[in-house]
């Protein structure tokens, strides 16, 4: 039978209506942050409002989401990563690690860990948790990976990111900054960069080129960095327990404040309601191709 204009004008209409409907709740992200001496992972909503996520955890510090929406956290204290499910499921994922500290997923889905105890970085394949190392030399707090499967890791030690190719070669992508600890890319490959000590943010283009973004409200304990679908940064400082949030023009706001030495953040967005929408047209539209 041949499919009727108007029933697939009508299928396709309301699929879109559903989805507009529900745009809101595709887009709100939700805020992952680790708690260094609170020993918990506090989950923030769009608004701010804050729900313990996972306690009693041995010194949290990296924050990473997979492509299955799982939740990886660094356990520093131990040299563990565990993995979180969205509901805050905690199970076992891998030991053995040298103070482990950031966690970056590429596009591939593996995962990368920077040990900053021995100044490695392992590389967990998508299909298991069997880490191998991926690269030596940078004692390295936080990681990020850009859409190419390039790893950027900085060294706190003496102010460079190096940037790591798929197949470990490295070489400086910047230099001259001051004890970075977190960085974060935004949607549009913008590398944002927090140095520790100064209470600055630079933010790089593709070419390695910089500028200072924005000034913290405190001049030292910059940590983790993370970016939201709507390009608004949220950075961490461990010392005076405050999430400061950006917007694309730098302009900064206290997000969250209280927090036990908050160490690094991640970001994502709930799309299941969106997905099954969407799901659903293609249902649609196949029964009346049919």
């Amino acid at each position: 039978m041949k499919t009727n204009n108007n029933q697939l004008r009508t299928a396709l209409f309301a699929v879109t209506v559903l989805v507009l409907l529900t745009s809101g709740l595709a887009h709100a992200d939700n805020i992952y942050v680790s708690c260094y001496y609170g020993r918990t992972i506090i989950k923030f909503d769009s608004s701010g409002n804050r729900t313990i996520f996972a306690g009693g955890l041995n010194g949290p510090t990296g924050l990473a989401f997979d492509s299955s929406g799982n939740l990886y956290a660094a356990l520093n204290w131990h040299g563990d990563i565990d993995k979180f499910d969205l509901s805050g499921n905690d199970s076992f994922f891998a030991s053995g690690l040298h103070g482990p500290m950031g966690l970056a997923f590429d596009s591939s889905g593996n995962l990368y860990a920077a040990n900053y105890d021995d100044g490695t970085i392992e590389k967990f394949e998508s299909f298991g948790g069997n880490g191998t190392i991926f690269a030596s030399g940078s004692f390295s707090m936080g990681l990020a990976c850009d859409s190419s499967g390039n790893l950027y890791a900085p060294d706190i030690a003496d102010g460079t990111i190096t940037k790591f190719d798929s197949s470990g070669n490295g070489s400086i992508f910047a230099s001259g900054l001051n004890s970075t600890a977190g960085l974060a890319f935004d949607s549009s490959g913008y590398l944002y960069v927090g140095n520790y000590y100064g209470g600055t943010i630079t933010k790089f283009d593709s070419s390695g080129n910089g500028t200072v973004f924005a000034s913290v409200l405190k001049d030292y304990g910059t940590m983790g960095l993370a970016c939201d679908s709507s390009g608004n940064l949220y950075v961490a400082n461990e010392v005076d327990g405050t999430i400061t949030k950006f917007d694309s023009s730098g302009n900064g706001s206290i997000f969250a404040s209280g927090l036990n030495a908050p160490t690094f953040i991640a970001t994502q967005v709930p799309e299941p309601a969106t997905l099954l929408l969407f799901g659903l047209g293609a249902v649609i539209i196949r029964k009346f191709r049919a």
